[in-house]
């Protein structure tokens, strides 16, 4: 296997997570590519969803058919993009299909960055007051 490892300092690192490597934001990567590999076909926010819905799913835990449960952070949605049968959240059939091989690495970093994304509380626009 031939690979190619970039050291980055931490700054850069953050900026790169920002604009990926082609000067197009990771965000907008990901949520292009979550359209193009069909995954909102399935993950909807509506009754016809065939498998979890994503906004606010990050950071919380989910039970699993076997009645475990798991911490949705970076590690779990990776290994459900890559191998979404080892572990099948209650109350959905493993129809997903593994997208091992099938994307990059920096392609399933951007996926999981929109997916991220879809946790995030909303900002206020500016000026507008929080109404917390």
């Amino acid at each position: 296997m031939i690979g190619q490892v970039v050291v980055m300092e931490p700054y850069a690192y953050e900026a790169w997570l920002t604009t990926g490597n082609a000067g197009r934001p990771v965000l907008a990567s990901g949520s292009e590519l979550f359209t193009q590999l069909a995954c909102h076909t399935c993950h909807r926010d509506d009754s016809a969803a065939r498998a979890p819905k994503l906004p606010g799913l990050f950071g919380t835990r989910v039970t699993m058919h076997d009645g475990s449960s798991v911490l949705v952070d970076e590690d779990y949605l990776r290994e459900s993009i890559l191998t979404p049968a080892e572990k099948i959240v209650a109350g959905y059939q493993p129809v997903m299909p593994t997208f091992k091989g099938q994307i990059t690495e920096e392609q399933l970093l951007q996926l999981v960055t929109y997916i991220k994304s879809l946790s995030a509380p909303a900002q206020p626009a500016s000026g507008e007051q929080s109404s917390r």
